[in-house]
C-alpha cells in the first residue's frame, strides 16, 4: 500500500527543464526526462502540482504555507494534513492517466520498450490509488490521494483521464494486466451507478445526472467501456440513458448559456459574483467553461471506436470541431490564457476581467482565498485541453482538419518554461499576497499533455 504523505522525507529537487525555442524533439526529450524524474512519489502514485522553487521543481510542504491563507477542510471525514497535500495530489489520476496515455503514443510512435516501462509505472498509480478504494470497501472509487492516501474527493474528469489511459494501455499490457484493467473499468461504472452519480465535492452535492454536455459524455463512456468488457446489459442501459439526455452533440456549455439567454430565461451562474459590477446583460463570467472541451472530445472519440452507429463518423467530426473551435475564447495571441474572462452573447466575444477586490471569507467559493476574486492571472490548462482536442480531430478528419492540426504543433512550439506551470502572473499584481505560489506551480496536465499531443502527432507523421 502506499506509504503516508512522505513529507518527512526529503527528495532531491530537479531542474526544471530549458524548453524555450528548442526543437519539438528535444523538448519531448527533456520532459520525458524529467517526469521520469520528478513526477512519481516513492509509493508508486504521482504527483500532481508541485513547487517551482528557484528554478527547480519538488513537492510542497508544509514549510510553503506558514502563515498563509488555505482552503478549509475541517468538516471533511479524511483530512489532509495540510494544504500542501491538496496541492501535490489534487490531479495525480488525471496526471496518471494523461502520462499513460503519452507513453502508449509513444510507444505507438517508437516501439521503444523503455515506453511499455514507463507506462507500466503510471498504470500502477492508478492501480495504487483505485487500491485504496478497495481497502475502504468501496471497488470502483478513485479518489484524490491526499498525502498518498486515501481521500472522499473526486471528480468525474479525473476518471476520464484514467480511462483513456487504461483503453490506450490495455491491448499493449501482459494478460494479467488486461484482466485487471477490465476489472477496474467494470468497476468504475458500477461504483457511480450506485451512487447514482452524485458525490460531495469541496462545500456542496455534485449531481452529476443533470449535466447534458461534458459530464453526461464522460458517463456514456464509462458505461460503454464496462458493457463492451463485460457484456452486462445494465451497463449498456445506463449509456443509453445518459446518451439520450445528452446535448454535447449539438451544443457546448456556451451554446448553452446563450440559448438561455436569447430565450430570457434567467440563468444563475454563481461565478458570476466575483465580476457582478462589470457583466453587461447576457454576458458571464466564463470560468473553466472553454476547456470542457477535452472531456467531449476524449469522450467522443471512444463513443465511436466502440459503437460508431451511436456516433457515426459525420457527427463526430461536428462535434469535435463544435468543442475545438472554442479555443480562441480567453487566449490571445500570446498563448498566455487567462483564467478570468468574461463572455458575451455574440459569438467569439470575450474580454479579460478586471481585478477586483476580496469577497468576505464566508463567500469564498470553495472556501479557497484564489476564488475569492477575480483578476487577470494567467493559467496553462487551457493549452492542454485544446492540444489533446486539436490531435483528436485532426486524425478523425473533417473541414477543421488541417487547422487543428496547426493549432496542436503552434501550442508544442509555443509551449516553455512558463507554459508548463499551472499559473502565471504576468505583472506580479494578479496573485494576492499568500497566494503567490501559484505562480510557482508545475502544471498537472501541461507535461503529459505535451507528450501524449507529440508522440500521437509523431505517429501520425504530422511533425
Amino acid at each position: 500500500m502506499p506509504a503516508a504523505s512522505g513529507m518527512g522525507v526529503r527528495r532531491p529537487m530537479t531542474a526544471l527543464p530549458a524548453l524555450h525555442g528548442l526543437p519539438l524533439a528535444e523538448k519531448a526529450a527533456r520532459l520525458q526526462a524529467f517526469y521520469e524524474r520528478t513526477a512519481f512519489h516513492e509509493s508508486g502514485i504521482m504527483y500532481s502540482l508541485m513547487a517551482i522553487d528557484g528554478g527547480r521543481v519538488r513537492p510542497f510542504t508544509a514549510a510553503d504555507f506558514a502563515g498563509r491563507p488555505a482552503l478549509k477542510a475541517e468538516h471533511w471525514r479524511i483530512k489532509p494534513a495540510g494544504p500542501w497535500e491538496l496541492l501535490n495530489n489534487e490531479n495525480s489520476i488525471t496526471t496518471s492517466g494523461l502520462y499513460l496515455a503519452s507513453q502508449c503514443y509513444r510507444y505507438e510512435a517508437t516501439r521503444d520498450p523503455a515506453a511499455l516501462a514507463e507506462a507500466a509505472r503510471a498504470f500502477r498509480s492508478l492501480e495504487l490509488i483505485y487500491e485504496l478504494g478497495v481497502a475502504d470497501g468501496r471497488p470502483g472509487w478513485m479518489g484524490k490521494p491526499y498525502g498518498f492516501r486515501l481521500s472522499d474527493q473526486t471528480s468525474a474528469d479525473q476518471y476520464l483521464d484514467a480511462t483513456w489511459g487504461l483503453l490506450l494501455y490495455r491491448p499493449l499490457a501482459p494478460p494479467e494486466v488486461q484482466a485487471r484493467i477490465a476489472a477496474m473499468q467494470v468497476a468504475f461504472a458500477d461504483y457511480w451507478r450506485g451512487i447514482d452519480y452524485t458525490i460531495r465535492y469541496f462545500d456542496h452535492v455534485w449531481d452529476n445526472r443533470e449535466n447534458p454536455h461534458s459530464y453526461n459524455a464522460v458517463f456514456v463512456l464509462l458505461n460503454l467501456v464496462a458493457f463492451s468488457l463485460g457484456g452486462d446489459p445494465v451497463h449498456r442501459r445506463e449509456a443509453e440513458w445518459f446518451l439520450a439526455r445528452g446535448r454535447w452533440r449539438e451544443e457546448t456549455s456556451l451554446d448553452a448559456w446563450r440559448r438561455q439567454f436569447a430565450a430570457g430565461e434567467t440563468v444563475d451562474w454563481r461565478f458570476d459574483k466575483l465580476v457582478a459590477g462589470q457583466l453587461q446583460p447576457g454576458e458571464h463570467l466564463c470560468w473553466e467553461k472553454t476547456i470542457l472541451c477535452k472531456f467531449v472530445a476524449v469522450a467522443a472519440e471512444w463513443i465511436h471506436r466502440l459503437q460508431p452507429d451511436w456516433l457515426p463518423r459525420e457527427q463526430l467530426q461536428a462535434t469535435l470541431r463544435r468543442w475545438w473551435e472554442l479555443w480562441p475564447y480567453g487566449l490571445g495571441e500570446d498563448f498566455l490564457p487567462y483564467y478570468y474572462y468574461i463572455a458575451g452573447p455574440a459569438p467569439g466575444a470575450w474580454r479579460p476581467a478586471q481585478l477586483t477586490a476580496q469577497l468576505p471569507r464566508g463567500e469564498w467559493f470553495f472556501g479557497d482565498p484564489f476564488l475569492s476574486y477575480a483578476s487577470q492571472v494567467r493559467w496553462f490548462e487551457p493549452l492542454a485541453r485544446f492540444m489533446a482536442t486539436s490531435v483528436i480531430l485532426a486524425e478523425h478528419g473533417g473541414p477543421a482538419a488541417d487547422e487543428a492540426r496547426t493549432l496542436a504543433r503552434r501550442i508544442l512550439e509555443a509551449t516553455d518554461e512558463v507554459r508548463i506551470k499551472w499559473m502565471h502572473d504576468p505583472d506580479g499584481r494578479q496573485l494576492r499576497p499568500g497566494l503567490e505560489h501559484y505562480g510557482r506551480t508545475l502544471s498537472s496536465e501541461m507535461p503529459a499533455t505535451f507528450l501524449a499531443t507529440y508522440w500521437r502527432g509523431r505517429a501520425a507523421g504530422w511533425w
